[in-house]
């Protein structure tokens, strides 16, 4: 069973300067997967914050030749905050990926399932990149 639809008009305007109304359909299911997107993203924005935060702690704890404990321990909360914001991305990720599953049980093949496995997918591979960033020096 398809969600409930809203029709929207749209006036469009033809080359004789008539007006003429176009109805568009929009699912409302899509306009809340694409907030939860946007919601996705923003943390992700937040996860490159923080990585070039916890990159300048690093060089700063690098430089000094006595690190104090200030700067170890803003470190150390970027850190929780970088592990807090990654699991808060992984269980919407998450949670968007089962309800797409689910859908595919009921066999819809359709339009908005193919571009919500799109936008998760590359949602995924978004929020990864700036934590293996984070990682890499630590690993040398």
């Amino acid at each position: 069973m398809k969600a409930p639809r809203s029709r929207t008009s749209v006036i469009a305007k033809d080359s004789d300067d008539d007006e003429e109304v176009v109805q568009v359909d929009r699912d409302h299911f899509m306009d809340e997967f694409f907030e939860q997107v946007e919601e996705i993203r923003v943390c992700i924005d937040k996860l490159s914050e923080d990585v070039e935060q916890v990159k300048k702690q690093h060089s700063a704890i690098l430089a000094a030749p006595n690190p104090d404990e200030k700067t170890k321990q803003e470190l150390e909360d970027l850190t929780a905050d970088i592990k807090k914001t990654a699991n808060k991305v992984r269980s919407k990720l998450k949670a968007i990926e089962q309800s797409i599953e689910q859908e595919e049980g009921l066999n819809r093949s359709s339009a908005d399932l193919r571009i919500r496995k799109t936008q998760v997918s590359h949602s995924l591979v978004s929020s990864a990149h700036p934590l293996r960033r984070c990682q890499v020096p630590k690993r040398c």
